[in-house]
């Protein structure tokens, strides 16, 4: 649908105004008018937002409402995996820098923030998470702390350092390194990113899927991809990232081995027994922290393999219809372009 401003564009107030994708109900998204930041305090840089990822918790408030707790009782703007153009300068920013943003604010405050752990911040100001507002809108103001120089980096590149924090920051609790094999169950663009940081640490990476279409995108990117009736072998550690696959996990983990949960799917229960004669650890990973400048790097290191998880964009204007019609099941990930 035609994006239609209220104001016309000689009109000197349009500098005042800006563009957003507004949940405004389940199924029911709007391009809006909003007003324009136009003070940016101390501590905080303005970005002009270029480019914002489809995660799959836009689709699910958009398809449903809700996730688990957090439920759409306003509107709000969609959209947390972002890329855009630095407006204003800032701690190892300046002007014009293309940068990533980090789009949870943690309070800073409570124990698990001083101990170093902000991911499980229970007061975090997370983009697009009820009643938060994100960043499909075309400025941002935000705090430096949590903006990234991804200069060398094109914004849609840019935008795929969040989705790859989640990877770093579980590879990192895993101490993987050579030598160590690895399955990563599930292969979106969670599964696909934390393959590429699975194998920056030196191990050996399989990728497994119910879907024949992921495995083609996961072969794309240059990893072994097959369907999970297709695995036989056992693995160092198993990265779960399908939300639906702990017992599959399970399976094929060796004895003394690691699982991460990384997707989140449905409940289900973990067979106990196989966990303790086998000594098996299981964590939990919930987002990420201290870990952008790390993904970054890895983009860096594999933007040439990584551009089929960049091949698709759509206009803000296009967004309505294309949830709505469901056109992005077709693609791994989908950039929006402001």
């Amino acid at each position: 649908k035609e994006y239609k401003p209220r104001m016309k564009l000689n009109d000197k107030k349009i500098k005042y105004i800006m563009r957003a994708a507004i949940l405004e109900s389940q199924k029911n998204l709007k391009i809006r008018d909003i007003k324009n930041p136009d003070y940016v305090p101390d501590g905080y840089v303005k970005i002009r937002v270029k480019s914002v990822g489809i995660c799959g918790s836009d689709v699910h408030y958009y398809s449903s409402g809700r996730i688990g707790d957090f439920i759409l009782k306003s509107p709000m703007i969609l959209g947390h995996e972002t890329g855009g153009i630095a407006e204003s300068d800032g701690d190892n920013i300046k002007r014009g820098d293309v940068v990533a943003i980090e789009p949870g604010i943690p309070c800073g405050k409570c124990i698990y923030c001083r101990s170093g752990r902000y991911n499980l911040c229970s007061d975090i100001k997370f983009f697009a998470t009820p009643p938060v507002d994100g960043s499909m809108r075309e400025y941002i103001v935000h705090p430096e702390g949590f903006v990234y120089n991804a200069k060398g980096l094109s914004t849609s590149e840019a935008s795929l350092a969040e989705p790859m924090s989640v990877g770093v920051y579980a590879v990192r609790k895993s101490l993987i390194g050579p030598g160590d094999s690895v399955l990563i169950t599930g292969s979106g663009s969670v599964g696909i990113l934390t393959a590429f940081v699975a194998e920056s640490s030196g191990a050996s990476v399989t990728l497994s899927d119910v879907d024949p279409k992921k495995m083609d995108y996961a072969s794309k990117c240059g990893f072994n991809a097959y369907l999970n009736d297709k695995i036989r072998d056992k693995f160092d550690a198993v990265f779960e990232c399908s939300g639906f696959a702990s017992e599959f996990a399970l399976e094929h983990v060796k004895r003394g081995g690691d699982i991460f949960l990384i997707g989140m799917g449905n409940e289900d229960g973990l067979n106990n027994l196989k966990i303790t004669s086998n000594e098996i650890t299981v964590h939990g990973i919930f987002r990420y922290r201290n870990t952008f400048e790390t993904a970054i790097s890895i983009i860096k290191k594999y933007r040439e393999r990584m551009k089929p998880l960049t091949e698709k964009h759509i206009g803000l204007e296009q967004l309505p219809d294309y949830l709505e019609n469901g056109e992005y099941a077709k693609y791994i990930k989908t950039i929006v372009d402001l």
